[in-house]
């Protein structure tokens, strides 16, 4: 009896050994899974505990948190940094991001949000999605997903750069268009400031006859010619600069002026009627001025282009104000709307369906690259505006610029 007893006590022990083992090889697969998991994950995975200590991190956060930092040394162990460890949320992202990150995970709001992850080789951009995990045995654990930006923002960085050269580039070319314009403007102050010089000399030369109020006249009239060409050089400089600028509220009706007064050669030389329609008090937009600059100066010389071959050209520049619905916001905002209309060729349906394509031109045999309508089209869309386009052939074309009227913040406040 005590033998069978013995056998029976020994077989059970031998089954409950069996079962732990097999408890233990299922615990350890699933840890081995889990780890598989984290390693696959190309973002930065955090997971902290109810009192935001972290205690499980992924590879790729480990080798970010230790390479060229000041403590790594060769040969160190990345998977270090993935085991748990005593560094809390608010040690690994700033202050005020810390506590936004602790309070959303706190309400359990899974919104997304742009910080900085602090490590030990420097500051990385993440955009961080915020989970909470409740285990059945109702432990609490806060889970980070955050996706590392920095190769996004230099590649951001980079467009930025290439849409800046590409917009200096499109002022030069702009700049050789107008070529023979500028020699005109300054034929007529240099031709009138050689003409008053020679009558000045000539009085100068008759001593028998001295008539000083003439000479002074001419050399008044010869000072005034001098600014108007120095004016009209500096207009030159002005666009030909490289110059970014910085958003600030754009008077838009003064930037046309401006842009009609450095075309009136062109203009003149093409003989093109110019009709000016702008309201008579300032209409302010939200803008960087030498980015608005070149839209409305290419539109203009689109336009001049595209009567190259009507009799009687006409180019209308107007402004106003509009009413419009902010699909955004679903609230109506007012708009100032800019029209540069022209009696050319016009457009059929089709073609202005492709105009705001990158490298398509209508002016193939001209040297058209087919990118000046595109980074208008651009450049607008960055400033919160669009563009619309009314045409027929041969009935010329209206491009009308929709950008938000700028108000001050008090004023915005206000509006309901």
């Amino acid at each position: 009896m005590d033998q069978r007893t013995i056998a029976i006590l020994e077989k059970q022990r031998q089954d409950l050994v069996v079962r732990v083992l097999k408890k233990h090889e299922e615990a350890e697969a699933g840890r081995l899974l889990t780890e598989r998991i984290l390693e696959g994950i190309s973002e930065f995975f955090l997971m902290f505990d109810q009192d935001f200590r972290l205690v499980q991190a992924n590879r790729d956060f480990a080798l970010a948190a230790t390479a060229g930092g000041p403590d790594a040394k060769p040969g160190s162990d990345p998977e270090a940094a993935a085991r748990p460890d005593p560094a809390r949320l608010d040690q690994l992202f700033p202050p005020e991001d810390g506590q936004l990150i602790r309070a959303r995970l706190l309400a359990r709001d899974p919104r997304r949000l742009e910080t900085r992850l602090l490590l030990a080789g420097g500051p990385v951009p993440v955009r961080l999605r915020p989970q909470v995990h409740e285990t059945p045995g109702g432990r609490v654990l806060y889970l980070l997903l955050c996706s590392d930006l920095s190769e996004l923002r230099q590649l951001m960085a980079r467009l930025a750069e290439g849409q800046r050269q590409l917009m200096h580039s499109s002022r030069l070319a702009s700049l050789g268009e107008m070529t023979a314009g500028i020699g005109h403007e300054l034929t007529q102050p240099l031709n009138t400031i050689l003409l008053l010089a020679r009558n000045a000399l000539k009085v100068l030369d008759t001593p028998l006859s001295p008539r000083p109020g003439l000479v002074r006249e001419n050399l008044e009239l010869i000072v005034d010619r001098a600014e108007k060409a120095g004016d009209i050089i500096n207009t030159m400089r002005s666009f030909g600069r490289k110059v970014e600028g910085e958003l600030a509220a754009v008077d838009v009706a003064a930037l046309l002026k401006k842009i009609v007064q450095f075309l009136s050669g062109q203009l003149r030389i093409h003989g093109v009627d110019l009709q000016l329609r702008l309201a008579d008090a300032p209409l302010l937009v939200w803008a960087i001025e030498v980015r608005l600059e070149q839209v409305f100066l290419n539109l203009m010389q689109n336009a001049i282009q595209a009567m190259g071959g009507t009799e009687r050209p006409r180019l209308e520049l107007s402004t106003r104000l509009e009413e419009r619905l902010d699909v955004r916001s679903m609230r109506y905002e007012t708009c100032v709307v800019v029209s540069v209309a022209d009696n050319g060729c016009g457009m059929d349906a089709e073609t202005q369906t492709k105009i705001f394509a990158p490298f398509f031109t209508t002016r193939t045999g001209s040297g058209g690259m087919g990118l000046g309508l595109s980074l208008v089209d651009r450049i607008v869309r960055e400033f919160s505006g669009f563009i619309d386009v009314d045409s027929q052939p041969g009935c010329g074309a209206r491009f009308s610029v929709w950008l938000p009227l700028y108000q001050p913040e008090e004023e915005k406040e206000a509006r309901p």
